[in-house]
């Protein structure tokens, strides 16, 4: 009887651990992320485009002068992370060509990624936006450790007290005119 009973029970437990995962906290709206030292040199351009000090070895997002950021979570590795990389670089486009693009600033962070990974998918897909390597996966264990690609929109609290999730994306987009008017909004700027 007992060995009736272990494949089903086996069964059931291997879902559950595969299940894990999809059942995590997913972050929120209103959810407060830490503001973790991000140590990946920028080039001069990036550093200007995000009013950072120019040569800073190290910085933080609250420290980008801007009121809102949209930060997206991405590998090099990952296959819709590929596919959406012409879009991502359109939404990027237009909004440095828009109104509202000196009040959201945008930057990528490659989890798991080294700086290598990093330039070859920059390379590669001809981003223009800022892009930092995590190849410890610290950022993106602050970031809960979502999917890639994913997008946050976000917006420093004062005295450093960390970053507020103003909106969360975890997933491909299928309208770039419609996921940038989704992060406008999220962002007070429409």
């Amino acid at each position: 009887m007992h060995r009736f009973l272990a494949a089903p029970l086996l069964a059931l437990l291997l879902m559950l651990v595969l299940a894990l995962p999809a059942l995590a906290a997913k972050p929120k709206e209103g959810d407060v992320l830490p503001d973790l030292e991000i140590k990946t040199p920028l080039k001069p351009a990036e550093q200007e485009y995000l009013g950072l000090p120019a040569g800073a070895k190290s910085w933080r997002l609250s420290q980008i002068k801007a009121e809102t950021l949209l930060v997206e979570i991405f590998s090099m590795y990952c296959p819709r992370c590929q596919a959406e990389a012409p879009a991502v670089n359109r939404v990027f486009e237009k909004l440095m060509a828009s109104p509202q693009g000196a009040k959201l600033k945008f930057v990528a962070i490659g989890a798991g990624n080294s700086q290598f990974e990093v330039d070859f998918f920059r390379k590669k897909y001809q981003a223009g936006m800022p892009m930092v390597q995590d190849a410890d996966y610290k950022l993106h264990k602050a970031f809960m450790g979502v999917g890639t690609p994913s997008y946050f929109v976000l917006k420093s609290l004062p005295g450093g007290k960390g970053l507020k999730v103003l909106y969360f994306r975890e997933g491909q987009f299928e309208d770039e005119d419609a996921f940038l008017e989704q992060v406008l909004r999220a962002a007070g700027a429409k």
